[in-house]
């Protein structure tokens, strides 16, 4: 199969054309720069925030991993023609996420009128990120599926993808907490230890993605891994670290008073806000009917343990400084 693959050089993108490439496929990779091409794969220098070439009937599918608004989807289709396209869509799409185990039949309102705007507004440099969208980023993400039903109509797949770790993660969240727990000593975690965790290997999320384009399936999937507890989670990576570490969980609230900010300086950590209570606790019952197969997560520690123990000189992008960490734990000890 002749597949492209857009945004083919970052995390999943990348692992996607390796998988490809390793399953025989005829890999091209369109990317601005050219750099970070998985071995085996061709490239296609082009902007997609720019005119396109024409590339009808140069490609069998397109597995598109970095189209954050319905522009962007339009403007792919006109170049590539009569394909089958594999949209990279997130489970932010929801307004809602109350309910455990929630499938794809869930509410997804499309983007709103400012929320297009504000897609319109972002720096074309910066329109290949998520960053930029902020809020209307799940909004976002729908009309994108919306836009790729019109436009691939009958040949359209959607992904609706979890959080996915793994080696050569960029956003260091859960790298951070395989580095946190990779030292001995005391470590205080926001609580509670039962809070919804769930996760996908980057690889795993790869093989499924090339999988549900290879066999064309024209539908909507939660792509992410088997729920677990918060608690879980830490014990399978102080598996795999062997390191002493005394756990002591302590609420969020403990957190958020020294200044630390969920999912960045508390990485994987959501608010306590019961919109958001199950978006970690998805059902992927479809997908895995349709062959989503998931590795253990001691795999996925040590593939992620060590990558980063060889680059422990890389300071991360997230996490909680130690500093605030022993402000956390001075409080405590003082209440």
């Amino acid at each position: 199969m002749r597949i492209l693959i857009v945004g083919g050089t970052g995390f999943l993108g990348k692992a996607t054309a390796e998988a490809a490439v390793a399953a025989g496929h005829h890999v091209t990779v369109m990317t601005r720069s050219g750099r970070n091409v998985a071995k085996g794969a061709q490239s296609l220098i082009a902007d997609r925030t720019a005119p396109l070439p024409d590339l009808s009937g140069q490609f069998d599918a397109v597995i598109d991993t970095c189209a954050y608004a319905p522009d962007m989807v339009r403007q792919l289709a006109q170049a590539v023609g009569c394909v089958h396209y594999c949209l990279v869509s997130s489970i932010s799409v929801y307004d809602q996420m109350t309910v455990p185990q929630f499938d794809e039949s869930a509410h997804a309102p499309p983007a709103t009128d400012a929320d297009l705007a504000l897609a319109d507004a972002v720096p074309a440099a910066l329109r290949g990120k998520a960053d930029p969208y902020g809020a209307a980023y799940g909004r976002l993400k729908r009309s994108c599926e919306l836009a790729a039903e019109d436009a691939f109509a009958g040949r359209c797949t959607h992904i609706r993808l979890g959080l996915i770790v793994g080696p050569q993660d960029y956003t260091d969240r859960f790298t951070w907490w395989v580095r946190r727990l990779d030292r001995d000593g005391l470590a205080y975690v926001p609580g509670p230890e039962d809070r919804n965790m769930q996760i996908i290997d980057v690889r795993d999320a790869a093989a499924f993605l090339l999988k549900a384009t290879a066999a064309q399936n024209c539908d909507t999937f939660h792509l992410t891994g088997q729920p677990m507890g918060f608690a879980t989670m830490l014990a399978g990576i102080l598996g795999q670290t062997g390191k002493d570490v005394a756990i002591t969980y302590l609420p969020l609230a403990a957190f958020t008073a020294a200044g630390q900010r969920h999912w960045t300086d508390l990485p994987l950590i959501l608010p306590d806000d019961p919109a958001f209570a199950q978006m970690l606790n998805v059902s992927t019952a479809k997908a895995q009917k349709a062959g989503l197969v998931t590795r253990a997560l001691a795999e996925t520690v040590l593939s992620v343990l060590g990558w980063d123990r060889a680059r422990r000189d890389h300071p991360l992008i997230c996490g909680m400084p130690a500093e605030a960490e022993a402000q956390v734990a001075a409080a405590n000890a003082a209440r």
